[in-house]
């Protein structure tokens, strides 16, 4: 994620400092934009995906890419993401994460379309697969996948901006996280699932609860890991 935040922030660089867009306007050809930047299309289209969560560009078929907002905040780069050595940060993170994911929740357990329920469903049964498979780095996509669902449910660009940025400072986290506890990745699935079910019977209580614990159960596994470690 370092270089998707070096990227946006080459972007802004080039479209909102430049002045050569407003809001409004249309991106580049997508070649040619990813030629100016120095970047790989395969890279140019992670950042603009991630972005597009963001409420800062729109991409709307047949009709390209808009810049949607031209406020340079949202450009601004983010703290570094902590190790999992570091184990203030990374429990501040953890705090931090829940109480936005709680309130993601509550909006998207009001508003979640079929096809966000259909997308939740699907990335569970890919988190079972890679289970089986014991594919990490396929597990982490689609544990991602998973949030990033209830983030879009939400139907809040601010909700969903503030899940971005937490989100892209814990992927590599993440990805420790489950080296060093791997028991995690089935306790995650068994969260995602509760909170799959609760969703798609509107159950608002339930939902919250089980997305609280399930980040509250990551917390207390790496405190426990810490103290271990003393």
């Amino acid at each position: 994620m370092e270089s998707i935040r070096r990227k946006k922030k080459k972007l802004g660089d080039i479209l909102i400092d430049d002045g050569e867009l407003q809001e409004g306007d249309k991106l580049p050809n997508q070649t040619k934009f990813a030629s100016d930047l120095g970047v790989s299309r395969p890279s140019l289209r992670e950042a603009l995906h991630t972005l597009t969560l963001m409420g800062v560009i729109e991409q709307k078929p047949g009709a390209g890419t808009i810049l949607k907002s031209a406020n340079i905040e949202l450009w601004n780069e983010q703290p570094p993401p902590p190790m999992i050595s570091d184990t203030r940060a990374t429990l501040e993170l953890l705090e931090a994460r829940r109480e936005i994911e709680m309130v993601m929740a509550r909006s998207a357990v009001e508003r979640i379309t079929d096809n966000e329920l259909k997308n939740m469903a699907e990335a569970i049964e890919n988190m079972k697969q890679a289970l089986d498979e014991d594919d990490k780095a396929k597990f982490q996509k689609e544990d991602l996948s998973f949030h990033y669902q209830i983030a879009n449910a939400s139907h809040n660009r601010y909700i969903i901006h503030m899940f971005v940025t937490i989100r892209s400072l814990m992927d590599q986290f993440m990805i420790e996280t489950f080296n060093i506890l791997p028991g995690l990745k089935h306790d995650s699935l068994k969260y995602h699932i509760a909170i799959y079910e609760a969703m798609k019977t509107g159950n608002k209580t339930k939902v919250v609860s089980y997305v609280k614990n399930h980040i509250l159960d990551i917390e207390n596994n790496l405190k426990r890991y810490y103290s271990a470690k003393k």
